[in-house]
């Protein structure tokens, strides 16, 4: 019987195992997971601490128990420390029961995601943590009841970290957020990323910009600047480093500590794949260029492909990312995708701004957006776009990475069909707009 070993069982890993026993259920299934829980959404974990999630429960998607029920076979606490690619094997640790041993493997799924970036000058505080798996959840939620906690200092301004300032000021913790430097959240622009400052002058969020801790004391944080601010409470999102280490002697090729595939999801080996956070792959719209994608949406994407690949359908295959993304705080949206600023700057381009109301302007509750396209001189593709706004933000840009994807230009955003009405668009969508600005400004070229 064909056997398949999994490596990590979140998104990923957990979403491959089970459409692959979908497509065949004969094969036999073992995930290996070297934390406590599996198939969860850990994208809700900010959301729970704020209550938008009410229960904890809703958060898994998935036990042992439920994936045995389906002739998976899962493993939790138990932690690959290495491949062996020409035996087909790969080395288990037993955290339980502090053994290793060896299984092997006609087909190995590489889902071992990344782990939290540590600071040194706050690791060693108990009051220091990351989110980034449940029991994580559980410790901080845990520390803020039993310490009855009413400040936190929040370490970083990524998706961790907006997300989580939000959702502590929703339960009534006031925050203070450090950045090292002078820009938060650099998946925006500079110049677009005005509201994020705004929404934390709103909230009454403190931020102290090139600012980072050079060490505690007690429940205090000593800053870079000499200043001393009350930290009962530390968390940290800096970015994270993909687990692969224990690929290191296994002839898989790394790049930058990162799994490159191919579009059958592969490595440079036949029988192993990998997805999830610790692969590189290519922009889809720009090819040559390559795409680290830590969302869930490419990770479930490429579980298909993978389980399909394995079932025999080779038709199936991977196309690349557009890195799609959006972040909520307060009150704005933020959204992007395609290149980033830097790699845009390598490519023939001109840009085209338009602000204007997300809805008919005689709405009372209509409100600005903001989009920014970055449009390739050459064959007019969008190859970055970003979303600024306080609603409908989102339906923006799946419009733009939809009609980007199934290789639309900007020009062809005139043609781009709305569902007009008042509380919902204008006759002349903002999108339509951009189209139009561009053929005006291509024009001009």
């Amino acid at each position: 019987m064909t056997r398949v070993i999994v490596v990590g069982g979140v998104a990923g890993g957990a979403t491959a195992a089970s459409q692959l026993r979908r497509l065949n259920p004969d094969i036999e299934i073992v995930i290996y997971e070297r934390y406590r829980d599996i198939s969860y959404g850990s994208c809700g974990m900010p959301y729970y601490i704020g209550g938008d999630v009410e229960k904890w429960d809703s958060l898994t998607n998935m036990t042992p128990e439920k994936f045995r029920d389906r002739n998976i076979f899962v493993k939790t606490e138990h932690e690959i420390t290495a491949v062996n690619s020409k035996e087909n094997t790969v080395t288990v640790y037993d955290k339980n029961s502090d053994t290793e041993f060896t299984d092997s493997y006609d087909y190995l799924i590489l889902s071992p995601g990344g782990s939290p970036k540590k600071l040194p000058a706050v690791k060693d505080a108990a009051q220091t943590f990351s989110l980034h798996k449940l029991a994580d959840l559980d410790y901080i939620v845990e520390f803020i009841e039993e310490n009855n906690i009413k400040e936190a200092v929040l370490v970083g301004s990524g998706y961790i970290g907006l997300e989580v300032t939000e959702n502590l000021t929703k339960r009534g913790i006031k925050v203070t957020m450090l950045q090292h430097d002078e820009q938060i959240y650099k998946n925006i622009e500079a110049d677009m990323n005005g509201v994020l400052y705004e929404a934390m002058t709103e909230q009454g969020v403190t931020l102290k910009l090139n600012t980072e801790i050079d060490y505690v004391d007690g429940g205090k944080a000593v800053l870079s600047n000499g200043e001393k601010i009350d930290a009962p409470l530390i968390i940290t999102g800096v970015g994270i480093t993909p687990n692969t280490k224990f690929l290191n002697s296994s002839n898989i090729t790394l790049k930058d500590g990162l799994i490159p595939i191919n579009k059958n999801g592969q490595t440079n080996i036949d029988n192993i794949y990998a997805l999830g956070d610790a692969v590189m792959t290519h922009f889809q719209h720009v090819p040559e260029m390559t795409i680290q994608s830590v969302l869930a949406w490419p990770a479930h994407r490429l579980a298909h492909i993978i389980a399909n690949q394995l079932a025999g359908d080779r038709s199936i295959t991977h196309e690349g990312l557009l890195g799609t993304n959006i972040v909520k705080f307060f009150d704005y949206n933020i959204a992007t995708f395609g290149l980033s600023e830097k790699d845009v700057a390598e490519i023939p381009h001109f840009t085209v701004d338009q602000k204007q109301k997300n809805k008919s302007g005689y709405m009372k509750d209509a409100s600005p957006i903001h989009i920014r396209v970055y449009v390739s001189k050459d064959s007019g593709l969008i190859l970055r776009a970003a979303v600024v706004g306080t609603e409908g933000v989102d339906k923006r840009i799946d419009v733009l990475s939809a009609h980007t994807r199934l290789g639309g230009t900007v020009y062809d955003l005139i043609n781009i069909e709305v569902g007009y009405s008042p509380p919902f668009s204008s006759p002349k969508d903002v999108i339509n707009m951009v189209g139009y600005k561009a053929i005006e400004k291509a024009e001009d070229l």
